[in-house]
């Protein structure tokens, strides 16, 4: 087994759980509809994040060729990946059978949310600079630095107006970046 293999079983674990995490909440959801207040915003994020992890495991496939990792290395690749898996277990409360309001969770955990999900980017970003040798002024970082900013008013934020604005940016970000990377491999 390489190096990369063995990273990338790590890596595709941890952003399994994730996957896990927004479909078992979406399930509950579902089995518990009529004591569940539904959100549309914190749907929009869930589905954001889902095409998110999906695309964050697909690029991973550009570390393929690295065979020596050092462990600072190895620590720069996993802990992104550790902090969007985080991002989304905070996004996705847990549902009973007891009353729920997903718009009141939201917002409520919005600044963790938002701020694990801004340090996510800071993460993949060092990560590009250590492990790929990404300049500062690479057009995927360019994206990244919009997504942070993206990420640091929401965690502040309480309007619905700015969440909403910022799901639909978000949304065309992350078509750029899949375009981007999809030409990068």
């Amino acid at each position: 087994m390489t190096q990369f293999e063995f990273l990338s079983v790590f890596i595709s674990i941890v952003l399994a759980l994730g996957v896990s995490d927004i479909l078992s909440t979406w399930g509950e959801q579902i089995r518990f509809r009529s004591k569940v207040r539904h959100y549309w915003l914190h749907t929009a994020w869930g589905i954001l994040l889902l095409l998110l992890m999906i695309q964050a495991w697909w690029g991973l496939w550009r570390f393929r060729d690295r065979e020596d990792w050092t462990f600072f290395e190895n620590v720069t690749l996993i802990v992104p990946y550790l902090l969007l898996a985080l991002t989304v277990y905070v996004l996705t409360p847990r549902i009973s059978s007891e009353p729920s309001d997903i718009k009141d969770y939201y917002y409520v955990n919005a600044p963790w949310i938002f701020g694990l999900g801004g340090g996510a980017l800071v993460a993949f970003t060092i990560n590009a600079k250590v492990n790929l040798g990404t300049g500062l002024l690479d057009p995927q970082n360019a994206i990244r630095a919009v997504g942070i900013m993206i990420m640091a008013g929401l965690a502040v934020s309480r309007r619905e107006r700015v969440h909403a604005g910022a799901a639909a940016l978000a949304a065309i970000l992350l078509i750029a970046w899949i375009s981007t990377t999809l030409l990068a491999l």
